[in-house]
């Protein structure tokens, strides 16, 4: 992959990376558990390693995997401390966040926060209106 990072140029870098968030957040393919970064190179018309790049790039080092994840727990957590959401159970909320089991956003959540869905939600409820994820 270092050598596909070092054939891309800053500017394409930067305009991959757009496409991607733009597909995943925009267009809220984050959601969708069988989305694989194969299917995202698709596409945009472009070979899967330069995804890898870009996103490698823009966060230090950091996979399409991790990325995807990370947009998934943020959207989860705005759920679990949404009104709207108040009366989706921690799984629930997990499976529209786009994980494909409960077991597999549990250990994410857990890993990431030292708590359990549930425990956050407690923990950060509050009455504050929903939030767009960004």
């Amino acid at each position: 992959m270092k050598s596909y990072r070092n054939r891309l140029k800053a500017e394409r870098a930067d305009q991959i990376y757009v496409d991607i968030l733009q597909k995943l957040i925009g267009e809220k393919y984050y959601r969708r558990p069988d989305f694989h970064a194969a299917d995202l190179a698709a596409e945009l018309g472009i070979d899967r390693r330069y995804i890898s790049a870009a996103v490698a790039t823009h966060t230090h080092g950091g996979n399409y995997n991790a990325l995807v994840n990370d947009i998934r727990l943020r959207e989860a957590c705005r759920m679990l401390t949404s009104l709207r959401y108040r009366n989706y159970t921690a799984e629930e909320v997990g499976l529209a966040a786009g994980y494909a089991s409960r077991q597999a956003f549990y250990v994410a959540f857990r890993k990431r926060y030292g708590l359990t869905p549930r425990q956050y939600r407690l923990e950060n409820s509050d009455d504050k209106p929903d939030q767009p994820l960004s």
